[in-house]
């Protein structure tokens, strides 16, 4: 169970991780402009 649980979270922070990278740059680049 410890494993398993242990597995899928890192798996799920890793993309939460990508997930908001991808937004700062998004966010980042569209201010940028607006500014």
């Amino acid at each position: 169970l410890y494993q398993g649980f242990k597995k899928s979270s890192k798996h799920e922070a890793l993309s939460d991780i990508y997930e908001s990278i991808e937004e700062l740059k998004y966010y980042r680049e569209h201010f940028l402009k607006l500014s």
